[in-house]
Order: C-alpha cells, then sequence, then structure tokens
C-alpha cells in the first residue's frame, strides 16, 4: 500500500516515501511483508534476538492482483506472494460505512528461522505507542536511545496496538498475533516464525488469520480503538431460526451496559446458585457512574471481587443497577432474580 487515506479526516495515514537527489531514499511502504533471519542464540521456539533485523528481505513484489469484489457493500482486493517455500494470500477488504481495513490472510508456511511481519509506515509521530494489554494499555517507548529501550524491540500486546499523536493516528487491530514491535514511526505486527527446536516442524503447514488497519483522528481513545478491537475479534453472529413460540419481543436486548469508557466482558451463570454474573472494566481512565439494565425480575444485586464473594450491595431501581467506578477499575456483580433469567436471548 502506499496510501490508506482517511476521508473523514482528509489525511494521508502512511509516511510518504523519503526521497533525496538519487531518488527515492526509503522504499517501505503500507502492509509491507517482511521476512527476517531468526536464529536466536538461545531457546529458538520462545526467543528472538535483538539483532533480527540484520539479514531480512522485503516481499514488494506481488506475483498476482486481482479485483475479487467491487459491489455497493464491500471491495475485495486479492493479493498472491511467495517467499522462498512459502505461499501468501491476502484478501483486502473495504466495507461501506466502516472505517476500517481488513486484511484475512493464508499461508502455506515452509521455512526454517524466519521471522515473518507485516509493517506500516505512519505519518503520525510519537515517541510512545499504546499496547493493549489484559483489562487495560500499557504505553512503550517508540526510540531506541537507551539499553532498557534497546530491550523492548519485541512486545507483546492483545487485541491492538496504536501509534497516535494528538491530531490522528493509526491502529493495527489482530484476532490471533500478539507480537509487536515500534519504531519511530513504524508500527509492525508479527505473523509467523519457524524455530526447529524442540520441534523441527514447528507452525509448518496452512495458517488463517486476519489484522485490520484502524486510520483514525485524535488518540485511541477518542477513537474507541478497544472497541474496534473487540468488534474484530468478536463480530455480531447471525443465525437463521424456524418459526417458534417464544415470550421474547422481536427485538430484544439481555444486557445494557451505559458508558463509551466501559467495556462488558463476561456475562455468566454464578459458580453457586442461579444468580447472573457481570463483569465489565473502565479503559479510558475516567472515573464515572455506571448504569447497567439487566433482565426483568431481578431482586437484588451486590459486588463482588473475582471469586464472586460479595464486598458490598448495590442499589436496584427495577431494572437498572448504577457502579460508581475509577479509572481502570474492574468490577464483578451478582444479580439474584426472582426467576430464572431468560436462558434463550440475544446479547
Amino acid at each position: 500500500m502506499t496510501s490508506l487515506y482517511d476521508k473523514t479526516d482528509q489525511r494521508e495515514t502512511l509516511a510518504p516515501a523519503e526521497t533525496d537527489s538519487g531518488g527515492p531514499k526509503n522504499s517501505i511502504c503500507g502492509n509491507l511483508l517482511q521476512a527476517f533471519r531468526d536464529q536466536p542464540k538461545q531457546w529458538d521456539a520462545w526467543n528472538i534476538d535483538a539483532d533480527f533485523e540484520q539479514q531480512h528481505w522485503d516481499l514488494d513484489q506481488a506475483d498476482e492482483v486481482k479485483l475479487i469484489e467491487n459491489g455497493p457493500l464491500r471491495a475485495l482486493l486479492r493479493v498472491k506472494q511467495h517467499f522462498q517455500n512459502s505461499t501468501f494470500t491476502q484478501d483486502i477488504t473495504v466495507y461501506a460505512g466502516v472505517p476500517r481495513v481488513d486484511v484475512r490472510m493464508q499461508a502455506d508456511w515452509h521455512e526454517k528461522h524466519i521471522l515473518l511481519k507485516v509493517a506500516f509506515p505512519l505519518s503520525a509521530h510519537s515517541d510512545k505507542a499504546t499496547f493493549e494489554i489484559p483489562y487495560g494499555t500499557i504505553e512503550r517507548p517508540t526510540t531506541r536511545g537507551t539499553p532498557a529501550e534497546q530491550a523492548r524491540f519485541e512486545v507483546p500486546a492483545q487485541r491492538w496496538a496504536d501509534l497516535s499523536d494528538s491530531k490522528h493516528g493509526f491502529s493495527l487491530l489482530n484476532d490471533s498475533k500478539y507480537g509487536y514491535d515500534a519504531k519511530g514511526n513504524v508500527l509492525r505486527l508479527s505473523l509467523l516464525r519457524s524455530p526447529e527446536w524442540p520441534d523441527p516442524h514447528a507452525d509448518e503447514g496452512h495458517h488463517e488469520f486476519t489484522y485490520a488497519l484502524y486510520p483514525h483522528t485524535a488518540t485511541w481513545r477518542e477513537a474507541q480503538t478497544i472497541r474496534r478491537g473487540y468488534e474484530l475479534n468478536d463480530p455480531l453472529t447471525a443465525e437463521a431460526a424456524g418459526n417458534h413460540q417464544g415470550t421474547l419481543q422481536a427485538e430484544h436486548s439481555f444486557v445494557k451496559i451505559q458508558g463509551d469508557n466501559v467495556v462488558l466482558t463476561a456475562a455468566k451463570k454464578a459458580e453457586d446458585g442461579d444468580a447472573l454474573i457481570l463483569r465489565f472494566y473502565e479503559w479510558a481512565g475516567v472515573e464515572s457512574d455506571v448504569e447497567i439494565e439487566v433482565p426483568p425480575n431481578a431482586e437484588s444485586a451486590v459486588e463482588t471481587n473475582l471469586m464472586e464473594k460479595t464486598i458490598s450491595p448495590l442499589a436496584l431501581q427495577g431494572d437498572m443497577v448504577t457502579v460508581h467506578t475509577k479509572p481502570y477499575e474492574i468490577k464483578t456483580l451478582k444479580v439474584q432474580f426472582k426467576s430464572a433469567p431468560p436462558a434463550r436471548s440475544g446479547m
């Protein structure tokens, strides 16, 4: 990709190629697959050494580019590439009304001691990038000026990583790949490795996974990147059903939670008894009163710890529970019903 233009923000997301009087100086482009010689000195299947960038190859030539779909709902471009003994097929999809580009990738992987990454040079610049961690986020440096920074050449994240300045940024989402690196204005995601010890055929064969590009205005907080990560990993599933009798209306919500700064992560039966357990967390660093609408016939609600042991009672007004929540706090509620809550409902 040579351009990723945000039409809402009217801004180019990718960095332009650097040039000098002799022509192009930096040929790195967006969505660039890069293969690195990956032969750590110890613990082959676990380690990536700091010098992994010394020998690498840019996969900047496609074997085939084909437009598969171009309709009112979506456009899909299929790109095929190869490296040594491996082949890659990328279905790059843009949906109408969705500010995200999905890259569904299939790989037939047959390498030894090779690390495959995908790179994005960005127009946004910052000395820190943000990474999702369990129930929160962490900032890590994009600079390499100290020994501590130099040791952070590969870092873990969950559903996304983001590089933003105060005006705009870019989030790189994933559905199953959790190694990133951010250096300068380049954000990369690790896709595949090929160690030989302890398994001489580790990860060989067919792979399918998705990563997504989310350019945005302002920072990841204003852009609600955390919700975009959940949307990629937990898409809405439609299921056809035959005609049947039921007690629910044509439209129903099992649980409603008010506040864009919180995410509901669990709705489950209590370990002891028939109560309903709800767990959410605050991700934006904002103290607030979170309102939750629970299923009908609730008779009591309490806050619990993660082991579902009661901490304190909560006021229940009809089907509404209000929970005072501090920045980045994880909250667990236990709701008891006069009768069992509906067993078959949509979220």
